[in-house]
């Protein structure tokens, strides 16, 4: 057990969470006046709006800390249903954003979805013990959730979030030790399917193409984002053109301080200030899955593995797809983008690590014995072909 175990929470991964908010203030800041002014709205006016939201944010992140996370595995259900329910009524009340109804009541419920999603899986997969290997806690059980997780998540449509959900459960699936063969099997079978469904949909086949096209026309069009996001990252250089003297947000790159923030920060602080970003969401990531390997209950390392992989895949796709390696779409940087439902659940994620860092939280959950428990830690992937052979 780590030293920041042992004394109580993980203080690193607090500090670094509370950094990048800090940073992410003036980087809000920075990028949203011109679009405040474009609106003729007072140049401060999305800056108070992301204040108040780091300031939730923060509550939120201490209530959720003091909560054990025990409550999380006897509500997993009903969290995923409230998701589930809200992510339905978005679709319902047809209020569409570029083509897709995400949005009810000033939040993404589809966020709220996800952390259902997790906790049900967790659930499971802790309470399976010696059954994990079976083709029910492989496929039948994990299929429930993620099943309607994907088809409210397609009718909406949103596409990244529905394989970041996927993602999650292959994650989990691994490192709780579930059978190779059934997880693989189900994997070369979605990922066909899934590239079908992809370019099969206007809404995102369009994207697709303008990522692997150099057309005219409606593909060009979808290429403006990267086009300005590479521009502005090369405008930067090592130092960058200073705090609130980008040209790219200028009306050239849209949704600088949500969907592209990242470039926003490579043009106005340059290299320098983009590579300690990546730093801090590597000390970040680091510090999520040493409390997973440090957690006494497999709920709680399946937990902190899939909180912390929730935040990767946010942060990894927004980069990807600022520097190109991605086709468009709209994810936000935890804890830098404009507040919003992902603010708010990413500082709960990091209140619900911080409280399985605590020695004391947990003992109230039961799990049965497993002849062979699986360990998150650098063995238990070294040792996987061994395990695959056996199968």
């Amino acid at each position: 057990m780590s030293n920041t175990q042992s004394t109580g929470m993980n203080k690193l991964l607090l500090f670094v969470a509370l950094a990048l908010m800090c940073f992410g203030i003036v980087v809000v800041y920075s990028t949203s006046t011109p679009v405040a002014l474009a609106k003729n709205l007072p140049p401060e006016y999305f800056l108070m709006k992301h204040l108040y939201k780091v300031v939730a944010s923060v509550i939120i992140m201490g209530v959720f800390y003091k909560i054990d996370y025990a409550l999380w595995k006897d509500m997993s259900r009903v969290v995923f249903g409230v998701g589930a329910v809200l992510t339905l009524a978005a679709i319902v009340s047809g209020g569409e954003v570029k083509g897709a109804s995400r949005w009810i009541f000033g939040i993404q419920p589809s966020e709220i979805m996800k952390f259902g999603f997790i906790c049900w899986v967790c659930a499971k997969l802790s309470n399976a013990g010696d059954e994990i290997k079976s083709i029910k806690c492989t496929i039948v059980q994990p299929a429930v959730p993620f099943a309607i997780s994907a088809l409210l998540l397609a009718l909406q449509p949103n596409f990244s979030m529905l394989i970041m959900f996927a993602a999650l459960l292959f994650t989990l699936l691994f490192i709780a030790g579930a059978n190779y063969k059934y997880l693989f099997s189900g994997l070369g079978a979605s990922i066909p399917l899934g590239l079908i469904v992809l370019l099969c949909k206007a809404h995102t086949s369009t994207r697709i193409k303008a990522f692997f096209s150099g057309d005219d026309g409606t593909m060009k069009e979808s290429k403006r984002q990267l086009e300005h996001s590479l521009e502005a990252l090369g405008n930067g250089g090592l130092f960058g053109t200073g705090a609130g003297m980008g040209e790219q947000k200028l009306g050239y790159l849209p949704e600088a301080h949500k969907d592209v923030v990242y470039a926003a920060i490579g043009e106005e602080f340059g290299f320098v200030v983009t590579f300690l970003v990546l730093v801090a969401f590597a000390i970040l990531f680091s510090q999520g899955y040493n409390i997973a390997k440090a957690s006494t209950t497999r709920f709680g390392r399946y937990m902190a593995v899939a909180l912390t992989t929730s935040l990767f895949l946010n942060f990894a796709i927004h980069v990807c797809v600022c520097v190109g390696l991605f086709p468009t779409t709209g994810q936000p940087l935890p804890f830098l983008s404009f507040g919003g439902t992902n603010l708010l659940m990413s500082s709960a994620f990091i209140g619900i690590m911080l409280n399985i860092s605590r020695p004391t939280s947990g003992r109230s959950i039961r799990e049965p014995y497993m002849n062979n428990t699986v360990s998150f830690d650098a063995s238990s992937f070294m040792s996987f072909r061994t395990r695959r052979s056996s199968i």
